[in-house]
């Protein structure tokens, strides 16, 4: 029940966690709504631990706390004793990037990233350093605890401004990231030097794979002398987290924007249409993508026949890692297009 004098919070219980942290009141309690009822009848309880009372008869210590694990998580640990309840904030879903920490308005159920230094910008996803720059050149970053040199993109080049790093080079006729290797499953890099050029045809592999975040990834092919780009908004930990589990996550580009990837001679079928990360049609020997779009000629996805995209494999031309293949009714004919794959993230 609504009463607009009274405060009230949604808490989300956390099993086997413990936050140490200042106490603002003890109490003995016979369950958690008891707890939640002190907490918020106290201006200064953010959050609250509860535990068995040693004293026995089912009672319950309730301990009310100052603060939350948003701002404190070096002090959140697991703990076989005693859960945690928080207060239902956005920073549950980790908005802050670059390490930055979220910081919850419990009063308007907002947030605010303070950001790390040479960091800024809403969720600290904006780098001073290659604001500063401008201008595409080799930077030395700390990726996973090692100092890797890398080209950054600066300036809108294909994919909008901004700074632009890179993670991955692909070429279409290697089976380096054919859609079944580990690369696109584990923390591996392959031929860091390739990172420190541009748009040629070294493959590579960073360790921005799996420990940068991003708001927007930037894909492109290049076939010929002729580099296409598309980007991708997505606001995630890493692209690893996006695709080392294998499983299905949907984009909405459309299909006209995936074959803008190749230009006039990009060929798809006309039906299915599954668009997205670790993208498989239901037959898992035909058209799979770990980034890209399948089709097919019929409603269903049981047999695509044709695909765009990156990492990846299966019929009509399992050799293919990246580009365009296309059989059975495609839109513009029959294709077999092996392409170099670039991926960067913002």
């Amino acid at each position: 029940m609504y009463h607009h004098s009274l405060r009230q919070d949604v808490f989300i219980k956390e099993k086997y966690h413990y936050l140490n942290v200042p106490k603002v009141g003890t109490f003995i309690v016979y369950d958690s709504l008891d707890c939640t009822f002190e907490c918020l009848g106290n201006p200064s309880c953010l959050s609250f631990n509860l535990a068995a009372y040693k004293g026995g008869d089912g009672k319950l210590r309730c301990e009310l706390l100052s603060s939350e694990k948003y701002s404190n998580s070096e002090e959140y640990k697991r703990n076989e004793s005693f859960h945690h309840f928080s207060i239902k904030t956005p920073c549950m879903s980790s908005p802050c990037q670059n390490g930055g920490t979220c910081v919850a308005n419990y009063k308007y159920h907002t947030f605010d990233c303070r950001c790390k230094e040479g960091f800024y910008g809403e969720f600290c996803e904006k780098d001073f350093i290659l604001y500063r720059l401008n201008v595409t050149q080799l930077v030395t970053l700390l990726l996973d605890s090692k100092l890797v040199s890398v080209l950054c993109h600066f300036g809108n080049f294909g994919c909008g401004d901004g700074g632009w790093t890179p993670v991955m080079k692909m070429d279409g006729n290697n089976q380096t990231f054919h859609y079944e290797t580990a690369f696109w499953r584990n923390k591996e890099t392959f031929n860091l030097d390739g990172g420190k050029t541009g748009f040629d045809s070294q493959e590579t592999k960073l360790p921005s794979y799996w420990n940068t975040s991003f708001s927007k990834i930037c894909l492109g092919m290049k076939i010929g002398q002729h580099i296409r780009f598309i980007v991708i908004n997505k606001q995630v930990n890493s692209l690893y987290s996006l695709i080392a589990d294998g499983q299905y996550r949907a984009t909405s580009l459309g299909r006209d924007t995936w074959k803008l990837l190749i230009g006039s001679e990009a060929s798809l079928q006309l039906s299915c249409n599954k668009e997205g990360f670790n993208a498989v049609c239901d037959n898992a020997g035909y058209s799979k993508a770990r980034i890209g779009i399948i089709s097919n000629d019929n409603d269903n996805c049981i047999f695509s026949e044709s695909r765009i995209g990156f990492g990846t494999g299966g019929y009509p031309d399992n050799s293919s890692s990246c580009g365009n293949e296309a059989k059975w009714a495609p839109d513009n004919g029959e294709k077999h297009i092996k392409a170099m794959g670039y991926i960067l993230v913002q």
